[in-house]
């Protein structure tokens, strides 16, 4: 790889000639392909004619800036630029050029970046304090950068001015450079440099342009870079994907990474709850108590709404069973060579326990086998499964894909690394626990040719087939039986957004595909992809088809379980809400209502829930001494709403899932729904966590483990679910990568 070397010169006249010379036999006595160009920041003596007077005799190139003064002269000259490594040189001699060959053999060697670096410790002279303060407080405290930032000797790639957008003139360019090359995802290091600044001709930097660095140090500590997208050959090779804070990711979508869950907030959602903080303070400050009186009534009036709004889905999902019916005639009527393709896809990660019941529920699909693709998504870094998959002999329609290691590690990366891969008309995703309705696929397809055509997904109902497994499957089954049975067949009645399933949802391919998949960043991608159908023109409907899978029976499991869901709630809701004056615009649509309350409403009750308990618990508990002072914050009209919700209100949340249990045939967990307010408090207690979650670790999916109704597997089903060990001669521990 050759390289340009790019010397900005202003009257060095003094120097220019013996730095050409010493670069030039340096690349000549090594026969390294190289080019050299000088430009000229405005010189007023002998330095362009010195410069001229060189290139008669060799590879030099001579570029007038065009600009004003300043540093943006590499830039300017970039596109003079013919080989793949740039280095820049003062002209100055601060740093031996002969210090080039080792710089550009690191970027052969993989390096990315490289800056030449001396010790400030030695320095005598009182600028040299000077800058080492400077370098202190603005590039290592700022940006843990521990090397002369300000040096004249610097050696990159080319591909990083191509790829980075850069602001001449606006910031210091060695600092942008450094931050900006890390930012995208490159490798920065410096080299010692053991002669810098010993020359005669060598110099120190001017305080204003130290004053300078530490401004930019300032202005870029605030700037978004934004993220940077794959260069083409990257691209190529590990697929669409960018660059941000020095991370790589590779979300396998085309979706716009600002549209993602990527960030949880943008700016102006900041701006909007810091002013609401700010406005409580004020308002807590000027009349704490007037300030609170508003408060409890805004919280007592989502109660209420609340209360009303699931009194009116329960009531439209039992007056008209809105869920699409197929009959078994319907089923039976066409041959066999009429159904389309179907893919399903099955991500897995870690589930080798299961993978047998998985193989044997996807034999028992009543669906023609030469139509299904079944694509078992494994991660990269999942060794047992990697290696124990190719000792089971696969159905010819089974197909294992193996998904690269990268960031984001989320369930809907892999669903979108999978979707490359499908050819089925339909796709359908089950996780690997899943024992779907042997006709699933085949009612699938009918609903959809019954249906609305603006109907491209249709939801499974899901339960569990372990509900008696312990307690907290048994609450856990009447909580889906409420969900899958009442609520979303109830949203459905309406045409609101019904929030997906992790499991058993069923495309149109061709739709999905022009949603461009699922949001690789949110780890509740289902409901995220609910709401987009409906901002799309879609819509989804419910299918009276059941898939069971495992009810968590191991409460750190559940908790880790539900801990995920809210948070992928919680950054839905802030992705849906970034642009609330478009999202408000359809406010007589039923997707702007439901999406308040049944996203984020939901989440708000969970946070407030125990807040309200403490109230009302103490309100009965020492009424003669704070009865009076509680009742203040509750005038007639909030006193009554208040009222209603906690006697009317609670009754009818545990009624519901007692009908819930009652529709789905559980007439023995029916008791268990009194039980439902301690499951509550373990919800405000995962919502808590989930909060902090989305601010220190977004992305973070808890993987929640599945298998542990093996044990008992014998004796609820007439089968027992074989398991495998790894294969001979393989250990755990000799996998690690």
């Amino acid at each position: 790889m050759g390289v340009s070397v790019i010397i900005p010169t202003h009257n060095t006249e003094s120097t220019i000639k013996e730095l050409l010379s010493r670069i030039t036999n340096l690349f000549e006595s090594k026969r390294i392909p190289f080019e050299i160009i000088v430009v000229d920041d405005h010189s007023s003596d002998a330095t362009p004619t010195l410069v001229r007077e060189f290139s008669q005799e060799h590879s030099v190139s001579v570029f007038f800036k065009k600009g004003s003064k300043g540093e943006e002269s590499v830039l300017e000259s970039i596109a003079e630029a013919r080989e793949g490594i740039i280095a820049t040189v003062d002209p100055d001699l601060s740093y031996p050029p002969e210090a080039l060959l080792g710089m550009v053999e690191g970027i052969e060697k993989g390096k990315d970046v490289i800056i030449a670096t001396d010790d400030l410790s030695g320095a005598t002279s009182w600028k040299r304090p000077f800058e080492k303060i400077i370098t202190k407080v603005f590039c290592t405290s700022f940006y843990n950068i521990n090397f002369d930032i300000q040096s004249g000797l610097k050696v990159f790639r080319k591909e990083i001015l191509q790829r980075v957008s850069f602001h001449p003139g606006q910031q210091n360019f060695n600092l942008e450079l450094i931050l900006k090359s890390y930012h995208a995802g490159y490798s920065i290091a410096s080299l010692r440099v053991r002669e810098a600044r010993s020359f005669l001709h060598s110099k120190h930097q001017k305080v204003k342009d130290w004053l300078a660095l530490a401004w930019s140090a300032i202005k870029l500590r605030f700037e978004d870079f934004g993220a940077i997208p794959f260069p083409q050959a990257t691209e190529n090779k590990k697929g669409n994907g960018f660059h941000y804070d020095g991370a790589e990711y590779v979300p396998n979508t085309d979706l716009d990474y600002k549209r993602s869950a990527f960030f949880q907030v943008n700016m102006r959602q900041k701006i909007f709850l810091l002013s609401f903080i700010l406005l409580l303070a004020i308002g807590l400050a000027i009349n704490w108590h007037g300030t609170l009186v508003i408060f409890v009534a805004i919280l007592t009036f989502l109660y209420f709404s609340d209360l009303l709004f699931n009194f009116f889905l329960i009531f439209r999902s039992f007056s008209q069973s809105p869920e699409i019916k197929v009959t078994q005639e319907e089923l039976t009527s066409g041959e066999d060579s009429e159904w389309p393709t179907y893919t399903i896809l099955c991500p897995l990660y870690k589930e080798w326990n299961v993978i047998p019941q998985f193989i044997s529920a996807i034999r028992n699909l009543d669906y023609p086998k030469e139509k299904l693709q079944v694509l078992l998504l494994l991660e990269e870094d999942d060794h047992d499964t990697v290696i124990n998959m190719q000792s089971i002999d696969l159905p010819s329609y089974f197909q294992t894909v193996v998904i690269p290691y990268s960031k984001p590690k989320t369930k809907p990366k892999a669903l979108n690394y999978g979707i490359q891969y499908a050819t089925g008309e339909y796709i359908v995703v089950y996780d690997a626990e899943d024992i779907p309705d042997p006709q699933q696929l085949k009612k699938a397809v009918t609903a959809f040719k019954k249906v609305d055509p603006r109907i491209v997904c249709m939801q499974a109902k899901l339960n569990f087939y372990n509900p008696h497994q312990n307690i907290l499957t048994r609450v856990f089954t009447a909580e889906y039986s409420l969900w899958f049975d009442l609520v979303l067949t109830g949203l459905q009645s309406i045409h609101a957004p019904i929030p997906l399933g992790g499991t058993s949802n069923h495309f149109r391919r061709a739709v999905l595909n022009r949603l461009k998949g699922w949001d690789s960043f949110n780890v509740t991608e289902d409901c995220d992809l609910g709401m987009r159908l409906v901002k799309n023109g879609f819509r989804t409907a419910v299918i009276d088809s059941v898939t069971q899978e495992e009810a968590n029976s191991n409460l750190k499991n559940w908790f880790n379980q539900r801990t995920r869901w809210i948070k992928g709630y919680i950054q839905s809701y802030f992705v849906h809400m970034r642009t609330p004056k478009e999202f408000f615009r359809h406010w007589r649509e039923p997707h702007v209502i439901t999406f308040q309350l049944i996203v984020g409403g939901k989440v708000l009750s969970m946070l407030i829930n125990p807040l309200m308990w403490i109230i009302t618990i103490s309100y009965f508990a020492f009424r003669p001494i704070i009865g009076e002072f509680i009742e203040s914050f509750y005038p007639a009209p909030i006193l009554y709403m208040g009222i209603f919700s906690l006697i009317v209100g609670n009754f009818l949340y545990m009624y519901y899932y007692m009908i819930g249990c009652y529709k789905r045939g559980y007439d023995e967990i029916i008791k268990y729904a009194f039980l439902v307010p301690l499951y509550w408090l373990a919800m405000s207690i995962a919502a808590v966590r989930a909060i902090y979650q989305v601010m220190v670790n977004p992305h973070y999916w808890a993987k929640t483990k599945h298998g542990f109704h093996l044990k008992n597997v014998a004796k609820e089903r007439d089968f027992l679910i074989p398991k495998f060990d790894l294969l001979p001669g393989i250990s755990r521990h000799s996998l690690a990568r």
